[in-house]
């Protein structure tokens, strides 16, 4: 991740020398030097139609992400002495649902209690501002316990006073003007206009700002101060990045236009793609399949090359915004594989994402019939999840499952290969299926990534960022009640159901083994001063192949019994047959934090189970005590 988040900034800052613009329908201007990215916001709601954006449900998980990404962007060997640019971590806080239950994300106003704020909400964001030192906020559309994101008295208070925040905090698009015209918090522009700018609203993605902030400081609802103040936050990134410095020595300023999109970043690209996949079951070892096969490809998204990169999209191909036949479907690049080997490869559509229309299954099935091998790629895109587009169901749409029957019922060797952003519930499939690969919308060269994992030139390793819940679980619980232990619980850390695939599952190729490295397990840990812990485990491929694993690291804390376990750790690992690494987890008491009813961090004592796993067959657990 920052390795993807200084490739950005490198870019980012070539494509501002060269004054490019987006080329989209709206006519935007050049580039600026700041991104409205990463959305950091917990995935706490499969429904929620923005997931794909997110690094998934895990609060832990998400931070890290964010710290990562943030460095990655921001800072550069380059030129330490400037910002390369400027993060807008979003969106803050608690936005996590477009419309259901009778609101939207404009008016709605999330009840959200101190616990979960302090467990669930914030952390992500108090990680990227204080290890990661992001420059950049945004607030949210949504009110949080009565108060609009962008007019909350924790814009000030918790992040500046509290954590230390030293950057600018924007408005999502709109999200002033929703101050008085949706949440009617305040009765006009020029109050909705004053509440924001002194709540730490620095600037305002619209035009109330523009059209009522003079008018505001002319009725006295708002001092000059207080647009200074927002008006140096804002200003000094400018001068962080060096843009009011002599240039000649600035190399910021000399970047060519040559580091856009070259041969490195592009197999940058590849390698996170790859990792991505996730292997969720492989009976008899299925896969990988030989090449030099007869296989057909069948599924809506088996041609798919839009449908892979998501949304939030630049131009990606010469021609146009929404030109995408420069990229490598899953078809073709299992085709151009298979040929190399002599074997063929045909695809049928079989149906459309969200169809009733099974005209198509005749040919699909003889397709089938006659192959030796059989890939099927279903899934979800943007027309069933995005930006102002939350799902009702969990499963596949249209006709899809039923096409899954009747593949199934031919008894050929086959695999399901996913392409989604939010899980989709695959009651039957996850059953019948002897293969299932999860690729999300794995991006420009998905379909690359994909052929290779399928084919065993790479052996999966990836982990699943999310819970993956049956069917019904949308009828249990309401996607506005934002109680994540409410029956029957959100997230791996509070649910009390059964996964279809839990968070942190995959599969490999490989086997592993894990064992304790240390000659005798630490016992016991001070709570009153700053001391340290170190678990050592051995990870050993045993398998017959190269393969990764993902170490995770988690607790279940001695006094919260509502937290099945916590992630506080994870380690990715990529060994050679018959290798072994020992890999490091060290902690402190303060690791072991979580907020109690009243949303204070308290490290309690008495004994903390820790545990250590790949997520799927190998455990290691130790009891920790920690003491007054």
């Amino acid at each position: 991740v920052k390795v993807m988040g200084a490739i950005i900034g490198l870019e980012l800052r070539s494509l501002w020398l060269q004054g490019v613009g987006e080329n989209n329908p709206d006519n935007l201007p050049h580039l600026g030097l700041d991104c409205w990215s990463p959305n950091i916001n917990i995935a706490r709601d499969p429904r929620w139609g923005r997931i794909m954006e997110t690094p998934g449900e895990d609060p832990y998980l998400s931070g890290q992400f964010g710290v990562a990404y943030t460095t990655g962007l921001q800072n550069s060997s380059i030129d330490p002495r400037y910002l390369q640019a400027v993060v807008t971590i979003k969106h803050w806080d608690a936005y996590s649902m477009e419309a259901a239950d009778g609101v939207t994300r404009f008016n709605f106003d999330a009840n959200i209690s101190a616990y979960d704020f302090a467990n669930t909400y914030s952390p992500a964001f108090k990680t990227a501002v204080i290890d990661g030192h992001a420059k950049g906020i945004m607030c949210a559309y949504n009110a949080v316990n009565g108060y609009p994101s962008c007019a909350s008295p924790f814009l000030n208070y918790t992040l500046r006073q509290t954590w230390g925040f030293d950057g600018y905090v924007t408005s999502d698009t709109g999200a002033v003007g929703f101050i008085y015209t949706q949440h009617h918090f305040v009765e006009t522009a020029e109050e909705a206009s004053a509440v924001a700018i002194t709540s730490g609203t620095d600037i305002d993605s619209g035009e109330v700002y523009l059209n009522a902030l003079n008018n505001a400081l002319e009725q006295g609802l708002v001092s000059t101060e207080d647009i200074d103040k927002a008006l140096f936050h804002s200003l000094k990134l400018r001068f962080e990045l060096g843009l009011f410095d002599p240039i000649d020595d600035q190399p910021f300023w000399h970047v060519p236009p040559s580091v856009v999109n070259t041969e490195e970043t592009q197999y940058a690209n590849l390698i996170m793609t790859q990792q991505s996949m996730v292997l969720l079951k492989n009976d008899n070892g299925i896969l990988p399949f030989p090449k030099g096969q007869n296989i057909a490809i069948i599924g809506p998204h088996g041609n798919a090359t839009s449908a892979l990169v998501g949304n939030y999209l630049g131009q990606i191909c010469p021609g146009a915004i929404d030109d995408f036949s420069c990229i490598i479907s899953p078809f073709a690049a299992i085709q151009a594989e298979n040929t190399k080997q002599g074997g063929t490869t045909v695809y049928e559509k079989g149906c459309d994402i969200n169809s009733t229309d099974t005209s198509g299954f005749e040919a699909a099935i003889t397709a089938a019939k006659s192959a030796d091998l059989v890939l099927l790629f279903l899934g979800i895109d943007t027309t069933v999840e995005a930006e102002y587009l939350d799902r009702i169901s969990l499963a596949l749409p249209g006709v899809q499952d039923q096409l899954a029957a009747e593949i199934a019922a031919l008894g050929k060797k086959y695999a399901v290969v996913l392409l989604n952003g939010g899980a989709v519930s695959i009651d039957q499939i996850a059953i019948s299926a002897p293969a299932i690969l999860e690729a999300f919308y794995p991006g420009f060269q998905g379909g690359v990534a994909i052929a290779n994992t399928i084919f065993g030139d790479y052996n999966p390793g990836g982990k699943m960022p999310y819970t993956v819940y049956p069917s019904d679980y949308v009828n249990q619980i309401k996607m506005t009640d934002m109680n994540m232990t409410a029956t029957p619980g959100r997230t791996y850390k509070y649910y009390t159901g059964t996964p279809l695939f839990p968070f942190g599952y995959g599969l490999s190729y490989t086997t592993f083994s894990i064992s304790w490295s240390n000659n005798s397990l630490p016992s016991s840990l001070s709570n009153l001063n700053q001391e340290n812990i170190t678990y050592t485990v051995s990870i050993k491929n045993t398998g017959n192949v190269r393969g990764g694993d993902v170490l995770q690291a988690y607790f279940k804390p001695s006094n919260d019994p509502k937290i099945i376990k916590q992630l506080f750790g994870f380690e990715r690992v990529d060994l050679n047959p018959g290798n072994v690494e020992q890999v490091q987890f060290t902690l402190t008491a303060a690791t072991l934090a979580v907020g109690d009813e009243k949303g204070n961090m308290m490290s309690y004592t008495g004994a903390h189970q820790i545990i250590f796993t790949n997520g799927v067959d190998l455990t290691l657990s130790t009891i920790l005590y920690v003491t007054g």
